[in-house]
Protein backbone atom coordinates (compact mmCIF):
# COMPACT_ATOMS: atom_id res chain seq x y z
CA UNK A 1 0.00 0.00 0.00
CA UNK A 2 1.04 3.79 -0.38
CA UNK A 3 2.92 5.22 2.77
CA UNK A 4 0.47 7.64 4.67
CA UNK A 5 3.28 8.87 6.50
CA UNK A 6 4.94 12.34 5.68
CA UNK A 7 5.85 12.42 1.69
CA UNK A 8 9.19 11.89 1.20
CA UNK A 9 10.97 12.44 -2.26
CA UNK A 10 11.27 8.70 -3.65
CA UNK A 11 7.92 7.97 -2.40
CA UNK A 12 4.53 8.56 -4.47
CA UNK A 13 1.51 8.50 -2.17
CA UNK A 14 -1.71 7.31 -2.47
CA UNK A 15 -3.37 11.03 -2.38
CA UNK A 16 -1.09 11.71 -5.39
CA UNK A 17 -2.80 9.42 -7.33
CA UNK A 18 -6.49 10.38 -6.00
CA UNK A 19 -5.42 14.35 -6.79
CA UNK A 20 -4.83 13.09 -10.32
CA UNK A 21 -7.79 11.45 -10.74
CA UNK A 22 -10.08 13.77 -9.16
CA UNK A 23 -8.51 16.86 -11.41
CA UNK A 24 -10.37 14.94 -14.21
CA UNK A 25 -7.25 12.58 -15.53
CA UNK A 26 -10.40 10.31 -16.66
CA UNK A 27 -11.92 8.92 -19.66
CA UNK A 28 -10.98 5.14 -19.41
CA UNK A 29 -11.78 1.94 -18.45
CA UNK A 30 -9.84 0.42 -15.69
CA UNK A 31 -9.62 -3.17 -15.53
CA UNK A 32 -5.89 -4.21 -16.02
CA UNK A 33 -4.19 -1.27 -15.42
CA UNK A 34 -0.17 -3.25 -15.72
CA UNK A 35 -1.48 -5.58 -19.13
CA UNK A 36 -2.52 -2.46 -20.50
CA UNK A 37 0.37 -0.10 -19.55
CA UNK A 38 2.94 -1.61 -21.93
CA UNK A 39 0.64 -1.13 -25.11
CA UNK A 40 -0.09 2.15 -24.33
CA UNK A 41 3.95 3.13 -23.78
CA UNK A 42 4.48 1.47 -27.07
CA UNK A 43 1.74 3.50 -28.69
CA UNK A 44 2.86 7.02 -27.08
CA UNK A 45 6.14 6.27 -29.63
CA UNK A 46 3.93 5.93 -32.86
CA UNK A 47 2.56 8.87 -34.60
CA UNK A 48 -0.48 10.68 -33.32
CA UNK A 49 -3.38 10.32 -36.15
CA UNK A 50 -4.56 14.22 -36.63
CA UNK A 51 -8.05 15.39 -35.78
CA UNK A 52 -9.33 18.66 -34.87
CA UNK A 53 -8.85 20.53 -31.60
CA UNK A 54 -10.09 23.34 -29.83
CA UNK A 55 -8.39 26.19 -27.90
CA UNK A 56 -10.91 28.12 -26.05
CA UNK A 57 -9.47 31.46 -24.79
CA UNK A 58 -12.03 32.75 -22.12
CA UNK A 59 -12.17 36.16 -20.91
CA UNK A 60 -13.70 36.17 -17.77
CA UNK A 61 -16.23 39.45 -17.23
CA UNK A 62 -17.02 40.29 -20.36
CA UNK A 63 -14.54 42.85 -22.14
CA UNK A 64 -15.44 45.74 -24.33
CA UNK A 65 -16.42 45.27 -27.83
CA UNK A 66 -16.02 48.96 -28.77
CA UNK A 67 -12.08 48.71 -27.25
CA UNK A 68 -11.36 45.53 -28.76
CA UNK A 69 -12.37 44.03 -31.99
CA UNK A 70 -15.63 46.36 -32.97
CA UNK A 71 -14.03 49.78 -32.22
CA UNK A 72 -16.22 52.58 -33.37
CA UNK A 73 -13.84 55.57 -35.32
CA UNK A 74 -16.94 57.91 -35.47
CA UNK A 75 -18.63 57.35 -32.72
CA UNK A 76 -19.69 59.98 -30.21
CA UNK A 77 -16.26 60.43 -27.20
CA UNK A 78 -18.13 59.28 -24.47
CA UNK A 79 -18.33 55.69 -26.73
CA UNK A 80 -15.14 55.52 -28.57
CA UNK A 81 -13.10 56.58 -25.28
CA UNK A 82 -9.32 56.85 -24.96
CA UNK A 83 -8.49 54.14 -27.20
CA UNK A 84 -8.58 54.38 -31.18
CA UNK A 85 -8.67 52.14 -34.06
CA UNK A 86 -5.99 50.47 -35.86
CA UNK A 87 -6.12 48.88 -39.37
CA UNK A 88 -5.30 45.06 -40.26
CA UNK A 89 -3.63 42.69 -43.25
CA UNK A 90 -7.37 42.56 -44.05
CA UNK A 91 -8.75 46.19 -45.82
CA UNK A 92 -11.74 47.19 -43.94
CA UNK A 93 -11.10 45.61 -40.84
CA UNK A 94 -10.11 47.78 -38.09
CA UNK A 95 -9.19 46.48 -34.41
CA UNK A 96 -8.46 48.17 -31.30
CA UNK A 97 -5.19 49.84 -31.09
CA UNK A 98 -4.11 47.48 -28.21
CA UNK A 99 -3.79 44.63 -30.94
CA UNK A 100 -0.79 45.91 -33.39
CA UNK A 101 0.27 41.98 -33.51
CA UNK A 102 -2.94 40.18 -33.91
CA UNK A 103 -3.41 42.57 -37.05
CA UNK A 104 -1.02 41.05 -39.03
CA UNK A 105 -3.23 37.92 -38.69
CA UNK A 106 -6.72 38.89 -39.57
CA UNK A 107 -6.45 36.94 -42.84
CA UNK A 108 -6.85 33.51 -40.56
CA UNK A 109 -9.52 35.14 -38.14
CA UNK A 110 -12.96 36.35 -38.58
CA UNK A 111 -14.74 38.43 -35.80
CA UNK A 112 -18.41 37.78 -35.12
CA UNK A 113 -19.79 41.36 -34.33
CA UNK A 114 -23.37 40.24 -34.30
CA UNK A 115 -23.35 38.12 -30.99
CA UNK A 116 -26.61 39.21 -29.37
CA UNK A 117 -27.68 37.16 -26.43
CA UNK A 118 -30.12 37.50 -23.58
CA UNK A 119 -28.33 36.94 -20.18
CA UNK A 120 -26.19 39.82 -18.64
CA UNK A 121 -25.50 37.80 -15.60
CA UNK A 122 -22.24 36.88 -14.76
CA UNK A 123 -22.88 33.33 -13.53
CA UNK A 124 -25.61 32.37 -16.18
CA UNK A 125 -23.79 33.74 -18.93
CA UNK A 126 -20.88 31.97 -18.05
CA UNK A 127 -23.18 28.77 -18.06
CA UNK A 128 -25.24 29.65 -21.27
CA UNK A 129 -21.93 30.45 -23.31
CA UNK A 130 -20.13 27.57 -21.87
CA UNK A 131 -23.09 25.03 -22.56
CA UNK A 132 -25.49 26.31 -25.21
CA UNK A 133 -28.03 25.94 -22.72
CA UNK A 134 -29.95 28.53 -19.99
CA UNK A 135 -29.44 28.06 -16.40
CA UNK A 136 -31.99 25.97 -14.95
CA UNK A 137 -33.77 25.14 -18.64
CA UNK A 138 -34.88 21.36 -18.45
CA UNK A 139 -33.37 20.74 -14.49
CA UNK A 140 -30.57 19.63 -16.04
CA UNK A 141 -26.99 20.19 -15.46
CA UNK A 142 -25.52 20.36 -19.01
CA UNK A 143 -21.80 19.85 -19.79
CA UNK A 144 -19.54 22.72 -20.50
CA UNK A 145 -18.09 22.99 -24.19
CA UNK A 146 -14.92 20.66 -23.36
CA UNK A 147 -16.70 18.07 -21.79
CA UNK A 148 -18.65 17.76 -25.25
CA UNK A 149 -15.68 17.42 -27.06
CA UNK A 150 -13.58 15.62 -24.97
CA UNK A 151 -17.04 12.51 -25.11
CA UNK A 152 -17.31 13.35 -29.21
CA UNK A 153 -13.55 14.28 -29.94
CA UNK A 154 -11.48 12.65 -27.51
CA UNK A 155 -10.21 9.02 -27.22
CA UNK A 156 -11.35 6.68 -24.54
CA UNK A 157 -8.13 5.15 -23.47
CA UNK A 158 -6.27 8.68 -24.00
CA UNK A 159 -2.69 8.97 -22.46
CA UNK A 160 -3.52 12.23 -21.96
CA UNK A 161 -6.30 13.94 -20.42
CA UNK A 162 -8.88 14.65 -23.41
CA UNK A 163 -9.59 18.02 -21.55
CA UNK A 164 -7.43 20.58 -19.83
CA UNK A 165 -8.29 23.97 -18.73
CA UNK A 166 -5.77 26.77 -17.31
CA UNK A 167 -5.54 30.04 -15.22
CA UNK A 168 -6.24 32.00 -12.43
CA UNK A 169 -8.65 32.39 -10.44
CA UNK A 170 -10.17 29.34 -11.48
CA UNK A 171 -11.75 28.00 -8.24
CA UNK A 172 -14.77 30.12 -8.21
CA UNK A 173 -16.38 28.44 -11.56
CA UNK A 174 -16.70 25.09 -11.33
CA UNK A 175 -19.44 26.30 -14.63
CA UNK A 176 -16.19 26.27 -16.52
CA UNK A 177 -15.15 22.27 -15.65
CA UNK A 178 -18.56 20.60 -15.08
CA UNK A 179 -19.45 17.79 -17.40
CA UNK A 180 -22.76 17.65 -16.55
CA UNK A 181 -25.17 14.65 -17.59
CA UNK A 182 -21.84 13.42 -19.69
CA UNK A 183 -20.42 12.12 -16.15
CA UNK A 184 -17.28 12.96 -14.69
CA UNK A 185 -15.20 10.59 -17.23
CA UNK A 186 -15.31 14.11 -18.95
CA UNK A 187 -14.19 16.78 -16.44
CA UNK A 188 -11.41 18.29 -17.73
CA UNK A 189 -7.75 18.62 -15.39
CA UNK A 190 -7.31 21.82 -13.66
CA UNK A 191 -3.63 23.40 -13.72
CA UNK A 192 -3.92 26.87 -12.16
CA UNK A 193 -0.59 27.74 -12.90
CA UNK A 194 1.01 26.54 -16.16
CA UNK A 195 4.65 27.31 -15.55
CA UNK A 196 4.27 24.35 -13.14
CA UNK A 197 3.99 22.05 -14.89
CA UNK A 198 1.60 18.67 -13.86
CA UNK A 199 2.35 17.77 -10.33
CA UNK A 200 3.10 14.66 -8.84
CA UNK A 201 3.04 12.98 -12.20
CA UNK A 202 6.54 11.42 -12.09
CA UNK A 203 6.63 8.07 -10.32
CA UNK A 204 9.36 8.26 -6.80
CA UNK A 205 9.91 4.87 -7.12
CA UNK A 206 11.55 1.95 -9.03
CA UNK A 207 9.32 0.62 -11.73
CA UNK A 208 8.95 -2.82 -10.39
CA UNK A 209 8.41 -1.29 -7.11
CA UNK A 210 5.54 0.83 -8.84
CA UNK A 211 3.71 -1.74 -10.34
CA UNK A 212 3.51 -3.74 -7.52
CA UNK A 213 1.60 -0.89 -5.48
CA UNK A 214 -0.34 0.11 -8.26
CA UNK A 215 -1.56 -3.73 -9.14
CA UNK A 216 -2.46 -4.03 -5.43
CA UNK A 217 -4.53 -0.46 -5.87
CA UNK A 218 -6.00 -1.65 -8.66
CA UNK A 219 -7.04 -5.22 -6.83
CA UNK A 220 -8.75 -3.01 -4.01
CA UNK A 221 -10.70 -0.26 -6.19
CA UNK A 222 -11.86 -3.46 -8.79
CA UNK A 223 -13.23 -5.14 -5.35
CA UNK A 224 -15.06 -1.93 -3.97
CA UNK A 225 -16.58 -0.85 -7.64
CA UNK A 226 -17.90 -4.97 -8.08
CA UNK A 227 -19.39 -4.71 -4.38
CA UNK A 228 -21.01 -1.31 -4.42
CA UNK A 229 -22.33 -1.53 -8.45
CA UNK A 230 -22.28 2.37 -8.36
CA UNK A 231 -21.35 4.44 -11.67
CA UNK A 232 -19.41 6.59 -9.38
CA UNK A 233 -16.95 4.22 -8.16
CA UNK A 234 -16.28 3.33 -11.96
CA UNK A 235 -15.82 6.73 -12.44
CA UNK A 236 -13.23 6.46 -9.71
CA UNK A 237 -11.58 3.72 -10.72
CA UNK A 238 -11.49 5.16 -14.29
CA UNK A 239 -9.97 8.04 -13.57
CA UNK A 240 -6.93 6.18 -11.30
CA UNK A 241 -6.03 4.29 -14.35
CA UNK A 242 -5.66 7.64 -16.11
CA UNK A 243 -3.47 8.86 -13.49
CA UNK A 244 -1.20 5.77 -13.50
CA UNK A 245 -1.20 5.74 -17.27
CA UNK A 246 -0.15 9.34 -17.70
CA UNK A 247 2.63 8.27 -14.88
CA UNK A 248 4.02 5.77 -17.13
CA UNK A 249 3.78 8.08 -20.27
CA UNK A 250 6.21 9.94 -21.98
CA UNK A 251 3.96 12.19 -22.99
CA UNK A 252 3.60 14.03 -19.80
CA UNK A 253 6.82 16.35 -20.70
CA UNK A 254 3.77 18.21 -22.94
CA UNK A 255 3.23 19.87 -19.89
CA UNK A 256 6.60 21.17 -19.35
CA UNK A 257 7.38 24.77 -20.97
CA UNK A 258 11.10 24.76 -19.98
CA UNK A 259 11.30 22.10 -23.10
CA UNK A 260 11.16 25.41 -25.51
CA UNK A 261 13.48 27.73 -26.11
CA UNK A 262 13.87 31.49 -24.57
CA UNK A 263 12.83 32.69 -27.91
CA UNK A 264 9.68 30.97 -28.23
CA UNK A 265 8.41 31.70 -24.57
CA UNK A 266 9.21 35.47 -25.17
CA UNK A 267 7.18 35.57 -28.22
CA UNK A 268 4.19 34.52 -25.68
CA UNK A 269 5.05 37.24 -22.98
CA UNK A 270 5.34 36.90 -19.98
CA UNK A 271 2.21 36.46 -18.31
CA UNK A 272 -0.19 33.75 -16.97
CA UNK A 273 -1.78 34.56 -20.13
CA UNK A 274 1.03 33.84 -22.71
CA UNK A 275 2.41 30.90 -20.91
CA UNK A 276 -0.96 29.12 -20.81
CA UNK A 277 -1.36 29.79 -24.72
CA UNK A 278 2.07 28.14 -24.96
CA UNK A 279 0.69 25.16 -22.93
CA UNK A 280 -2.47 24.94 -25.21
CA UNK A 281 -0.18 24.49 -28.18
CA UNK A 282 2.04 22.02 -26.61
CA UNK A 283 -1.18 20.39 -25.58
CA UNK A 284 -3.08 20.04 -29.05
CA UNK A 285 0.58 19.16 -30.57
CA UNK A 286 -0.02 15.70 -28.89
CA UNK A 287 -3.21 15.21 -29.64
CA UNK A 288 -5.15 17.03 -26.86
CA UNK A 289 -8.76 17.73 -27.96
CA UNK A 290 -9.52 20.42 -26.20
CA UNK A 291 -7.57 23.30 -23.85
CA UNK A 292 -9.52 26.49 -22.11
CA UNK A 293 -7.09 29.03 -21.47
CA UNK A 294 -8.83 31.61 -18.66
CA UNK A 295 -8.26 35.08 -18.69
CA UNK A 296 -10.00 37.22 -15.70
CA UNK A 297 -10.82 40.58 -14.62
CA UNK A 298 -12.78 42.02 -17.77
CA UNK A 299 -15.36 43.16 -15.46
CA UNK A 300 -14.77 47.22 -15.97
CA UNK A 301 -17.56 48.80 -14.41
CA UNK A 302 -15.07 51.59 -12.43
CA UNK A 303 -12.18 53.67 -14.58
CA UNK A 304 -9.58 51.88 -12.76
CA UNK A 305 -10.68 48.38 -13.36
CA UNK A 306 -11.75 49.69 -17.07
CA UNK A 307 -7.92 51.24 -17.15
CA UNK A 308 -6.29 47.72 -16.58
CA UNK A 309 -7.57 45.94 -18.69
CA UNK A 310 -5.59 47.47 -20.96
CA UNK A 311 -2.98 45.08 -20.03
CA UNK A 312 -5.05 42.24 -20.45
CA UNK A 313 -5.74 43.36 -24.19
CA UNK A 314 -1.42 43.24 -24.72
CA UNK A 315 -1.53 40.00 -23.15
CA UNK A 316 -4.28 38.88 -25.62
CA UNK A 317 -2.62 40.73 -28.23
CA UNK A 318 0.53 38.92 -27.57
CA UNK A 319 -0.28 35.57 -26.67
CA UNK A 320 -3.02 34.88 -29.48
CA UNK A 321 -0.52 36.27 -32.01
CA UNK A 322 2.14 33.77 -31.20
CA UNK A 323 -0.43 30.52 -30.79
CA UNK A 324 -1.63 31.60 -34.23
CA UNK A 325 2.16 31.74 -35.76
CA UNK A 326 3.32 29.03 -34.05
CA UNK A 327 0.18 26.91 -34.83
CA UNK A 328 0.79 28.05 -38.53
CA UNK A 329 4.27 27.30 -38.88
CA UNK A 330 3.93 23.70 -37.44
CA UNK A 331 0.87 23.15 -39.93
CA UNK A 332 -1.54 22.74 -37.00
CA UNK A 333 -3.92 25.67 -37.45
CA UNK A 334 -6.26 24.03 -39.87
CA UNK A 335 -6.98 21.55 -37.43
CA UNK A 336 -6.91 23.62 -34.51
CA UNK A 337 -10.08 26.42 -33.65
CA UNK A 338 -9.18 28.96 -31.83
CA UNK A 339 -12.05 30.70 -30.18
CA UNK A 340 -11.64 33.95 -28.08
CA UNK A 341 -14.97 34.91 -26.10
CA UNK A 342 -16.36 36.51 -23.03
CA UNK A 343 -19.77 35.47 -21.39
CA UNK A 344 -20.94 38.67 -23.18
CA UNK A 345 -19.76 42.54 -24.07
CA UNK A 346 -19.64 45.58 -22.08
CA UNK A 347 -22.15 49.11 -22.38
CA UNK A 348 -20.78 51.17 -25.58
CA UNK A 349 -21.29 54.30 -23.34
CA UNK A 350 -18.97 55.17 -20.56
CA UNK A 351 -20.66 54.91 -17.34
CA UNK A 352 -20.50 57.68 -14.55
CA UNK A 353 -18.00 56.06 -12.76
CA UNK A 354 -15.68 55.97 -15.92
CA UNK A 355 -15.91 52.22 -16.51
CA UNK A 356 -18.53 50.07 -18.80
CA UNK A 357 -20.78 47.70 -17.60
CA UNK A 358 -22.44 44.14 -18.55
CA UNK A 359 -24.26 44.55 -22.14
CA UNK A 360 -25.17 41.16 -23.86
CA UNK A 361 -27.23 42.78 -26.35
CA UNK A 362 -24.41 43.67 -29.01
CA UNK A 363 -20.99 42.23 -28.92
CA UNK A 364 -18.17 40.32 -30.17
CA UNK A 365 -16.68 36.51 -30.23
CA UNK A 366 -13.41 35.72 -32.58
CA UNK A 367 -13.17 32.42 -34.32
CA UNK A 368 -9.57 31.50 -36.19
CA UNK A 369 -7.84 28.43 -37.73
CA UNK A 370 -9.55 25.00 -37.45
CA UNK A 371 -11.02 25.55 -40.94
CA UNK A 372 -12.36 28.66 -40.36
CA UNK A 373 -13.15 31.45 -43.67
CA UNK A 374 -10.75 34.31 -42.05
CA UNK A 375 -9.93 37.70 -43.28
CA UNK A 376 -13.83 38.64 -42.58
CA UNK A 377 -16.58 39.90 -40.03
CA UNK A 378 -20.19 38.69 -39.88
CA UNK A 379 -22.66 40.57 -38.64
CA UNK A 380 -22.02 44.06 -37.72
CA UNK A 381 -23.44 47.03 -35.30
CA UNK A 382 -24.73 50.64 -35.75
CA UNK A 383 -22.46 53.86 -35.43
CA UNK A 384 -22.55 53.62 -31.48
CA UNK A 385 -22.22 49.61 -31.00
CA UNK A 386 -25.83 49.79 -29.18
CA UNK A 387 -27.65 47.46 -31.61
CA UNK A 388 -27.32 44.59 -33.98
CA UNK A 389 -27.91 45.87 -37.84
CA UNK A 390 -26.70 42.86 -39.53
CA UNK A 391 -26.96 39.04 -39.19
CA UNK A 392 -27.48 38.61 -35.17
CA UNK A 393 -25.78 35.70 -34.18
CA UNK A 394 -27.95 33.60 -31.08
CA UNK A 395 -25.80 31.28 -28.21
CA UNK A 396 -26.96 28.31 -30.33
CA UNK A 397 -25.77 29.84 -33.74
CA UNK A 398 -22.44 30.08 -32.20
CA UNK A 399 -22.12 27.10 -30.78
CA UNK A 400 -23.40 24.84 -33.26
CA UNK A 401 -21.00 26.36 -35.92
CA UNK A 402 -18.26 25.95 -33.48
CA UNK A 403 -19.31 22.07 -33.53
CA UNK A 404 -19.46 22.05 -37.13
CA UNK A 405 -16.16 23.28 -37.44
CA UNK A 406 -14.98 20.75 -35.19
CA UNK A 407 -16.92 18.01 -37.04
CA UNK A 408 -19.22 17.34 -34.21
CA UNK A 409 -22.67 16.44 -35.10
CA UNK A 410 -24.65 19.36 -33.22
CA UNK A 411 -27.65 17.75 -33.88
CA UNK A 412 -26.90 14.57 -31.86
CA UNK A 413 -28.70 13.40 -29.02
CA UNK A 414 -27.24 12.05 -26.05
CA UNK A 415 -28.93 9.99 -24.23
CA UNK A 416 -28.89 11.18 -20.32
CA UNK A 417 -28.65 9.28 -17.14
CA UNK A 418 -32.41 9.99 -16.29
CA UNK A 419 -33.04 8.67 -19.92
CA UNK A 420 -33.84 11.59 -21.40
CA UNK A 421 -32.06 12.29 -24.87
CA UNK A 422 -30.54 15.72 -25.32
CA UNK A 423 -29.10 17.64 -28.37
CA UNK A 424 -25.87 18.79 -28.44
CA UNK A 425 -26.83 22.32 -29.26
CA UNK A 426 -30.11 23.36 -28.72
CA UNK A 427 -32.66 24.20 -31.49
CA UNK A 428 -33.27 26.54 -33.64
CA UNK A 429 -29.79 26.78 -34.56
CA UNK A 430 -28.38 28.75 -37.98
CA UNK A 431 -25.21 27.71 -39.00
CA UNK A 432 -22.82 30.74 -39.86
CA UNK A 433 -22.39 29.62 -43.18
CA UNK A 434 -20.26 32.35 -44.09
CA UNK A 435 -17.49 30.82 -41.87
CA UNK A 436 -17.49 27.21 -43.63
Amino acid sequence: MFSQQKKSPLTPTRRELMRLATAGVTGVSASGWLGALAARAAEDKSPNTRRKSCVLLWMDGGPSHVETFDPKSEATADVRGELGAIETSVPGIQLGEKFPQLSRWMQYAALLRGMSTPEADHDRARIYMHTGYRPGFGGVTYPTLGSTVAAELGESDATLPNFIVTGTPLTKHDVLRDAGYRGPRYQPLVLADASQGLDNATPRVETAEFDRRTGLLDHLEQRFAKATLAPAADAHLAGLAAAVRLMRSDRRTAFNLDGESDRVRDAYGNSDFGRGCLLARRLVEVGVPFVEVYLANWDSHEKNVADNTRTLMTQVDQGLSALLSDLHDRSLLDDTLIVWMGEFGRTPRINRNGGRDHYAKAWTTLLAGGGVKGGQTVGATDRQGQEVTDRPISVQDFMATVCRLLEIDYGKEVIAPNGRPIRIVDKDEQVIRELL
